[in-house]
């Protein structure tokens, strides 16, 4: 099972980019690393695994990007169309207050609602019934509000509904990406770490070709001779 990463996607993917890179162009690591299993074939295997994370990686910020850009236009949108239902409802039970029945016919006996699916279908209710209705619409003619108005501001309602369900598709889009990134860092990370271990093996003593895969020797410091204790 391959284990996640615990260090940075692009510590990981600089990290695997290096060694396995460095491996594949020094043919003394390769020949050392051969004899442990590692082959130029798989190297390259990991090589195609590195390209594949960098791939699906970029996809993921894209995704999240795409996710972003959707979330500041339905704000925008529902602003829009919160303004819009919120004048017409006020203009509505100016003109209609002691008409209860007309204003339930136009969904405006309460506030306006706060949930998302809750204003859009009171939204639609307003506009539609407000075109539809050959009296009210008149009516409204009267204070702004002729059938070319009341068209336009019910555009705002469906520009806003639109841009909820976009925002819905790039928020299960980036999820999705997420996940896969996830999956091939953590496959990646597995990856690179069997190799490490194999390759401290194979290039044991050879401080210089460690290095050069990024896997630095610490040097050991010698022990500090103790003073003889002296005895009064």
């Amino acid at each position: 099972m391959a284990t996640r990463p615990t260090y940075s996607t692009s510590n990981l993917l600089n990290a695997a980019q290096l060694a396995i890179n460095n491996s594949l162009g020094d043919a003394e690591i390769q020949d050392l690393v051969a004899a442990y299993g590692y082959s130029a074939t798989r190297l390259n295997e990991g090589k195609q695994l590195h390209d594949t994370a960098v791939l699906v990686c970029n996809a993921q910020a894209a995704a999240a990007g795409a996710q972003r850009e959707a979330t500041a236009r339905v704000k925008a949108a529902e602003k829009d169309a919160r303004d819009a239902y919120q004048a017409l409802a006020q203009v509505a039970r100016a003109t209609l207050r002691l008409d209860k029945a007309q204003l339930a016919t136009l969904g405006i006996v309460g506030s306006m609602p706060k949930p998302t699916a809750g204003f859009l279908a009171a939204g639609y209710l307003l506009f539609d019934n407000a075109l539809a209705v050959a009296g009210m619409r008149d009516l409204l003619a009267g204070y702004g509000y002729d059938q070319a108005r009341l068209q336009s501001e019910r555009a705002k309602i469906v520009a806003f509904d639109q841009a909820n369900q976009a925002q819905e598709a790039a928020k299960g889009a980036a999820q999705q990406a997420t996940r896969d990134q996830e999956a091939v860092l953590a496959t990646l990370g597995g990856w690179l770490a069997q190799y490490k271990r194999i390759v401290r093996v194979a290039l044991r003593g050879k401080k210089e070709l460690l290095e050069k895969l990024g896997l630095p020797v610490r040097s050991r410091r010698p022990r500090a001779k103790r003073k003889p204790r002296v005895v009064k």
